[in-house]
């Protein structure tokens, strides 16, 4: 008798590559972008499946972004799925040639955070600092698949230029919140009245086991996925503040 093994869970890269296919049948405008990481970032199954809105320009992350910049201005929505170490290659493209500009440009950030065993070189660990500064820039990181998939269908939906950012690895098996996603609205998952833990991206399990292990010693602690690193949800963080007295941030 073989007991048949259980599904193994979708990585994050795989949930953006299916969200990217059904963006582009929702919306013949949207594109997808690769700098020489074809399978790395999913777009391997755009490739597949829409052929002639995929775009491949090589090692080349200024490139990426300058070619997005055109089929922006040209009426496209360009997404430039890039790990987020390398999208560093192509800061001066993020300032001057599409946030300076704009743009309808979203960047897909894969690899965001500690990646394990990719190594040194490619930890998304300074994206947070280098793009959170810029001016006009939408800042977003879910915590599983489906908000990964809410975000996807909101950067290409609205104007100006937003960034996804996401880890390697797994997708947590926990549902998301019903309904559609709100630019710059955050998502209390637990509340609390002694202190409120705002987490962004995989770090949201962890603040959510942290509050349970506080709840065993007596604190009451919220626990806030906040989605958005800019905007931020100003009304929320006002309300916490006033009904806790003690935020802390949980990121990379």
């Amino acid at each position: 008798i073989t007991t048949p093994s259980a599904p193994a869970a979708p990585q994050y890269t795989a949930v953006f590559g299916k969200a990217m296919v059904e963006e582009v049948r929702r919306d013949r405008r949207v594109v997808g972008i690769t700098a020489a990481m074809n399978s790395g970032t999913g777009l391997n199954l755009l490739q597949d499946a829409e052929p002639e809105h995929y775009f491949d320009v090589g090692i080349a992350e200024q490139q990426a972004l300058l070619f997005a910049s055109g089929l922006a201005l040209e009426g496209r929505k360009p997404v430039a799925a890039i790990y987020s170490t390398f999208l560093q290659r192509g800061f001066d493209q993020i300032v001057h040639d599409i946030c300076l500009q704009e743009l309808d440009v979203t960047l897909a950030m894969d690899r965001a955070g500690l990646v394990g065993d990719d190594g040194p070189t490619h930890h998304g660990v300074f994206d947070l600092s280098y793009l959170r500064h810029i001016p006009g820039l939408v800042l977003m990181a879910p915590s599983g698949g489906e908000e990964l998939r809410k975000m996807l269908a909101l950067a290409v939906s609205q104007e100006g230029p937003t960034v996804i950012r996401y880890p390697r690895g797994v997708v947590p098996t926990e549902e998301g919140e019903s309904g559609a996603l709100e630019r710059g609205r955050s998502w209390v998952r637990r509340e609390g009245t002694a202190c409120a833990l705002l987490a962004v991206g995989p770090m949201v399990g962890a603040a959510q086991e942290a509050a349970a292990c506080l709840a065993e010693k007596g604190i009451s602690c919220a626990v806030v996925d906040a989605r958005f690193v800019k905007p931020l949800d100003e009304e929320l963080l006002e309300r916490l503040a006033r009904q806790t007295g003690c935020l802390g941030t949980v990121e990379e």
